[in-house]
Parts: C-alpha cells; structure tokens; sequence
C-alpha cells in the first residue's frame, strides 16, 4: 500500500472518529512533530505542548487533512510549526509584558473600587469553577491552587499526562467563556 493510499484510509478513519487511527497516527509521527517544536521552541515542555496541540487539532478537525493535498507527515509538520510559531510569539509577548509591568509604579494603597472589583472578579471565578465537571475541576485546582505541575497532577490522579492537559486546556476555555458572559474576564 502506498504512503498516499494510507493516509487516506488513515484520514477516513479519522473522520469516522476511530480512536485506533488517532494512536497510529501518533506513533507515527510524534517523533518528526516533537523534533519540530523543540528545535523551534528550544523548550522541551513547551514543545510538548504543542506536541499535544497538534494531535489533539487532528481528532477533533480530522477533515481538514486533505490526502489529495500532500501526505499526513507534512499536513502534521506545518501544523507544528505554525503552533510552534505562534507560541514563540506569545512566550516572547509575555515576556514583554512582564518587562512592562515590572516598570511600572506600585501602588501602596488599596483602591476601595479595586478591591471590590477584586473580590467580585474572585467569586466570578470561584462560581465558573464550581460549574466545571469534576474531571476538569479537580486537575485545574492541583495545577492552579495548589502550584502543583500537569505531570504531578497526572502522578496524583493516576492518569496520563496528555489527558490531564487535555482536560486543563478544556476546562480553562469553559471559564473564559463562563467568566465573559459574567463580564468579570478582562
């Protein structure tokens, strides 16, 4: 069977939503895709990230590979690198961003305005979080709450790294819709 013939039936099954086809997929590629973004990151942890990005982007948009458009490893590998990329970019207007604030004067005094909007903005988000299923609750406490890293989280719940993060990723976006329909995201 050909390279081309088999991402064919590989992106079939993938649109199928045939899990078996995603863990080809994976280990398939997952060497190429993690090469990729650490050697655009220069950071293992964030190249696994974007390692985890990517394949998790193929499950749930498996359409928009194209086998008549060129083979899965370089539909994988352009998609590393724009998420690669992107995450360059974002890493570097953090950074920025900490730089400014860091020049910034501090205020002394707390603003009675500010510490209201504080408290609101905390329950806003306390409430979000209660709403979450217990699946992305739980890991988002232990990482955000408790400092603890996604793979101490994985150690401690007895799950696998990738779905921790998945669940993380999930439940964050869940709250920033949540707390936008609130106002209370700014």
């Amino acid at each position: 069977m050909s390279e081309q013939s088999r991402d064919g039936e590989l992106a079939a099954r993938l649109v199928s939503g045939d899990e078996a086809a995603l863990r080809a997929a994976y280990r398939e590629h997952v060497a190429a895709v993690n090469g990729l973004a650490v050697r655009v990151l220069s950071n293992e942890a964030l190249a696994e990230e974007v390692v985890q990005d990517v394949f998790v982007r193929l499950w749930e948009h498996p359409e928009r590979f194209d086998p008549s458009r060129g083979r899965l490893r370089t539909f994988l590998l352009a998609t590393t690198h724009s998420r690669a990329v992107e995450r360059v970019r974002m890493e570097e207007s953090l950074r920025r961003r900490h730089t400014a604030a860091e020049r910034e004067p501090v205020e002394v005094a707390d603003d009675p305005a500010r510490v209201t909007e504080s408290r609101e903005v905390e329950q806003a988000v306390r409430s979000a979080l209660a709403e979450l299923p217990e699946v992305q609750r739980v890991p988002i406490e232990m990482a955000y709450f408790e400092g603890l890293s996604y793979r101490q989280v994985a150690v401690e719940l007895g799950e696998a790294e990738g779905t921790v993060k998945y669940r993380i990723r999930m439940g964050m976006q869940k709250l920033r819709a949540a707390l936008q329909t609130t106002g209370a995201s700014s």
